[in-house]
């Protein structure tokens, strides 16, 4: 058959395409199809086809179509099932332990002999790993239960399995924020839909939901042509949870850590470890209530650990703090341990305030969790689950690390933090999924879903005196925090989270045709009171001007405790957002020839918003700008238009080889439509009203905003080299389409610039506010802060990557994989708030902060090599086993970005200017550093032998001479970890079950273990070794001053840069 006229029609579908949304649904099962044929090659129409899963005896059968094909559709995944063909008058077939993968399809084509007749070779098609694979097109990583099973873990987390996915960075995919994944439990949206610091329920308490025990596979898609899968423009990441059999089996595990089990050692530093627990104990257990009938399955665990509160130490002195600086001591701050001591006997002496210790303290963390589970064989046809699970857990933990900050809070080498400057997070979960799997005739199969899920956000502060939080700065930069956590009190978020899925697919001779519809629907009530207590120090506070606005006796005293009071008499707010998505899709999955597959379909999508927010006439008749200088228009009362939203997909695979079946060509291009951190549309309605004195921001949405979308197109060649070796060769494009990003209507156009080689925009000397006035509750004043934030759409950013990858499992057992993946990232914001001014805020720009350029994102690794091994060795005739396995990485591409202290071009936002990087002196107006006397520390002439130093040892800055530094343009060196497990098993074999006692041991970071100078991470010592300042003398142009130390980068001494291992003990009753 002439292919070029499919080929024409793929390559014209990537010119048309245009799409605008999609909503997700969840890969639960897998799938198997093939062609019976007869000794002449002939199609056998109406030929048996069962498949029997044969741990619970499910069966699924169907019958031949008229080409000989067949589809079973929504099988269980896992087995082994055992298929049988047969026909009036041939010999039946039959082949057993086959294994399915999640969202994959196993073929089976089969050649049936007439009775009496035997055939030389009975053909059957089928790639055991599923890379070669007819219904394969975009890029996917499957793990199978081995792996989950023996691959390393110390967090037990799907994480640490997600990361065999060549183009991941953590919980980043394809060089994409993690908010934009969808999640998905059984087939149900597992996202945390919300969107506040972690992407999944209890990822805020660094609890998983599901134990790692009851989860049975996983599936990485970043790019699945099949449009029931979306709600995603990074990747969808789906796990389905273990089911019960025919036979009982359970097992009881426990695994424990302290520090003892953590190294102490990096490079020449030792690091003391304060004591530490940790331990997960939990039991598993499934079975029949009604043999072949009814099934059961049941997980329950806890988690209790304690962590270090601080892993830096405080300098001892201002030599110390130096070193620390110019990284010639690791694990030391540059905070000196008589500021520490001294801040807070001031807070204790004027305010009876202690902020805490800042030393040997813990934060604890706690979870709970249950999962249960149905399956009920309702008869030949149809087949239902349910699950249930829960969640309860807390964590403690410091301050925000970033949010409305003058620079990092995280401790380190610029920053430490007191005990009482954090908060508890809560979170809770209940959630409920049913599932229905019906067939009708052999023409249809039907798949239907419904689903609940309610998770609960709370915070709880510390056992202290609410306190007005303030980032105490040294040279422009976070020193340390104090005071009640400014995000924190009366901070509560309840999510609910109802779903519903139907996909009712027709057999029709080489088509699978699909139709479905979704519906989603989210409803929030956040409680979120910003600086409640006060944070009355914007941009942070100099530690000497802290000393004098704490001090009684000085004109600069502040009344810090009745700021606090006046917060607590604040009423406390909470608003009701609700969203939903209403989606119809439908689909061909077309067999063109037997070598040659399409996949076609489209959805349209219809969001919906239904939350009331009262009017704010002040602002709506404000003389706000958009992001061009035209005049705008933000109406609070007003979200996007409701609009159907259109998606169509196209994927392909050729076998290049139809005979021996070992090239595949796939790919596909289309739309990926993902949801946004609902926590932006949220801001519209906690924020649109003023208060009284203070407005932090108000916010708004455009009426033409849509959610994220990325147009990704991607090619692959699969080859099974000689020795069963699958190589890949993979690449993926996406282009943004309507990415997400915020801008302050309330800021003028800057027309301003600097003088000389850097001539920057900057906003005018009066402020860059357009108003900055306004009227809050009872004819009070009000001062607006941060502005009037929009969230708007830009079409600017792309995405891509290009992989290597080898792949084999081997007869004996011996698994190995490895890949290198290159990758680039750009786009105008990597969004890096929550809080809408604060995604604002943190953008680092040239300029004008409204146009921000395309630059490099905070997401996805340059370079990234993986790789994995694994093998079972048994012996005293399998009573005995031992099992050993590693995971390697070695990678390069976490991203910074150099700015200035302070504010050069004047927008109010401390830290959020790139740096200019001097070729000479003449091009930066360096002044001395002078001490509280007026005594010079530091001379100009001084500074800059030091600063073209510091720029000379850091290829980047180097490299830049002349020219501003681009956001995110400098990158961390590269990095390895090895990773190791151990399981050793004894076994004896009872009258009907067989009893393992296991013993295992996860190594993190082994080559730290066996060389402290190896697996060490490097980390920026200082980003902001420049100080910017406006001289009243000189209100126009600016000075600056070199704070920075020797060199860029030092040792990390926390826990990356660190072996941990953790013991484990299990039974195992199989």
């Amino acid at each position: 058959m002439n292919l070029k006229p499919y080929l024409l029609l793929l390559l014209g579908f990537v010119l048309f395409t245009n799409g605008q949304f999609a909503a997700a649904q969840g890969v639960t099962t897998a799938a198997m199809k093939g062609v019976v044929l007869d000794a002449k090659g002939e199609p056998l129409p109406g030929a048996t086809v069962v498949a029997v899963h044969v741990p619970t005896g499910t069966p699924y059968g169907t019958a031949t179509r008229s080409n000989g094909q067949f589809d079973l559709l929504n099988l269980r995944v896992g087995g082994p099932y055992e298929v049988k063909v047969s026909f009036v008058g041939y010999a039946a077939y039959s082949q057993a332990n086959i294994q399915l993968a999640l969202g994959k399809t196993f073929e089976v084509n089969v050649t049936l002999a007439e009775e009496g007749r035997t055939l030389d070779e009975v053909v059957v098609k089928g790639n055991r790993d599923g890379i070669i694979n007819k219904d394969r097109t975009g890029a996917s990583t499957n793990v199978n239960n081995a792996a989950i099973r023996t691959l390393p873990t110390i967090s037990r987390s799907q994480e640490d399995f997600t990361r065999l996915t060549p183009q991941s960075s953590g919980l980043s995919f394809g060089g994409r924020n993690s908010l934009y994944n969808n999640f998905s439990l059984d087939g149900s949206i597992f996202n945390n839909s919300f969107g506040l610091d972690a992407p999944t329920p209890g990822g805020q308490t660094n609890s998983q939901p599901v134990s790692l025990d009851a989860i049975e596979q996983l599936e990485v898609s970043l790019a699945p042509y099949d449009v029931r899968q979306g709600g995603f423009t990074g990747a969808g990441v789906n796990a389905v949870t273990k089911s019960g059999t025919n036979d009982f089996k359970g097992t009881v595990y426990t695994f424990l850590r302290n520090e003892k089990l953590i190294g102490e050692k990096v490079g020449d530093v030792t690091v003391r470890n304060p004591d530490l627990k940790f331990n997960q104990t939990g039991f598993s257990l499934g079975g029949p209530i009604i043999k072949n009938k009814l099934f059961f399955f049941t997980n329950a665990e806890i988690t209790r650990r304690d962590d270090p509160g601080l892993t830096f130490r405080p300098a001892q002195s201002a030599a110390e703090a130096a070193a620390a600086l110019n990284g010639q001591l690791d694990g030391v701050s540059r905070v000196l341990e008589s500021d520490l001591i001294g801040i807070r006997q001031r807070l204790l002496s004027v305010y009876g305030y202690d902020p805490g210790s800042y030393q040997d303290f813990k934060y604890r963390t706690s979870s709970d969790k249950l999962l249960l589970k149905l399956d009920w064989n309702i008869n030949a046809t149809n087949t239902f689950s349910v699950r249930y699970n829960f969640l309860q857990s807390f964590r403690e933990q410091g301050p925000h690390p970033i949010a409305i900050a003058p620079s990092s809070r995280v401790q380190g080498v610029n920053t430490l933090q007191y005990s009482n400057s954090g908060y508890t997070i809560n979170n809770g979960l209940n959630s409920v999924v049913g599932e229905l799997n019906s067939r009708f005739g052999e023409k249809f199969s039907n798949k239907a879903q419904l689903s609940f899920s309610a998770f609960r956000d709370v915070r709880d502060l510390p056992d202290a005196k609410l306190f007005p939080q303030i980032d105490i700065t040294k040279n422009g930069t976070t020193y340390v925090s104090v005071g009640t956590e400014q995000f924190s009190a009366n901070n509560e978020l309840n999510q609910n989270i109802t779903q519903f899925t139907d996909n009712l697919s027709y057999f029709a001779g080489a088509h699978v045709l699909t139709a479905g519809l979704t519906y989603e629907r989210f409803s929030f009530f956040n409680a979120f009171n910003l600086q409640r207590y006060g944070y009355p120090f914007f941009g942070g506070l100099d530690i000497n001007q802290f000393y004098k606005v704490t001090d009684p006796t000085s004109p600069d005293f502040v009344d810090l405790n009745a700021i606090a009071a006046a917060g607590g008499r604040k009423p406390v707010k909470g608003v009701d957002v609700n969203v939903a998505q209403l989606g119809l899709y439908a689909q061909d999955e077309w067999n063109v020839t037997p070598d040659f597959k399409l996949t076609l379909g489209v959805r349209a999508d219809m969001p919906i918003y239904d939350t009331q927010v009262a009017a704010n006439t002040q602002i709506l008749n404000a003389p706000l700008l958009d992001s061009n200088g035209q005049p705008a228009k933000v109406d609070v009362t007003e979200f996007p238009k409701a609009t159907p939203l259109f998606s169509p997909r196209l994927g392909f695979n050729y076998a290049l080889n139809q005979n021996t079946y070992t090239t595949q060509l796939r790919g596909g291009s289309g739309i990926f439509t993902g949801r946004i951190p609902f926590v932006w549309i949220s801001n519209q309605a906690s924020n649109s009203q003023f208060d009284a004195g203070y407005t932090f921001q108000i916010n708004g949405t455009a009426r033409d905003f849509k959610f994220p979308q990325v147009w990704r197109s991607n090619l692959a060649l699969d080859q099974q080299l000689p020795g069963g070796i699958v190589a890949t060769l993979e690449a993926i494009y996406s282009k943004d389409r309507n990415a997400a990003i915020h801008r302050n209507y309330n800021f003028v156009t800057p027309t301003q610039k600097l003088q000389g080689a850097d001539n920057r925009l900057i906003y005018p000397a009066a402020g860059p506010r357009i108003t900055s006035g306004f009227t809050g509750p009872d004819g009070q004043f009000s001062f607006l802060d941060a502005g009037v934030i929009v969230l708007e759409n830009t079409n600017k950013g792309y995405q891509y990557s290009l992989t290597g990858q080898l792949k084999k499992d081997f007869d004996n057992g011996l698994y190995l994989t490895a890949a290198y993946t290159y990758s680039k990232a750009k786009d105008v914001t990597s969004n890096p708030g929550e809080i809408a001014a604060d995604a604002y805020q943190r953008n680092p720009v040239v300029g004008n902060a409204n146009d921000p350029q395309l630059a490099y994102s905070d997401f996805g690794l340059q370079h990234r090599i993986i790789g994995a091994a694994g093998k079972r060795f048994a012996y005293a005739d399998d009573k005995l086993a031992t099992t050993i396995s590693f995971f390697f990485e070695a990678a390069q591409g976490n991203r910074f970005s150099y700015t200035y202290a302070g504010d050069l071009n004047r927008d109010g936002i401390p830290g959020n200017d790139l740096l200019f990087v001097p070729a000479s002196q003449s091009q930066i107006n360096l002044v001395d550093i002078r001490d509280a006397q007026n005594n010079v520390l530091a001379t100009a002439a001084q500074q800059w032998a030091q600063l073209n130093a510091y720029i000379e040892q850091d290829d980047y800055l180097s490299s830049r001479r002349g020219q501003y530094t681009e956001r995110n343009g400098a990158i961390s060196p590269w990095y390895t970890q090895l990773d190791a497990k151990l399981l050793q098993d004894f076994s004896i074999e009872g009258a009907k079950k067989k009893h393992t006692l296991q013993l295992s041991l996860d190594v993190q970071n082994l080559g730290n273990l066996l060389n402290s100078d190896w697996g060490v991470r490097r980390v920026f010592a200082n980003n902001r070794f420049i100080e910017a300042a406006y001289p009243a003398a000189t209100p126009d142009t600016p000075t600056f001053q070199f704070r920075g130390g020797n060199q860029t980068f030092i040792n990390n001494t926390d826990l990356n840069s660190r072996w941990r291992a953790q013991v484990g003990l299990r039974y195992i009753l199989d």
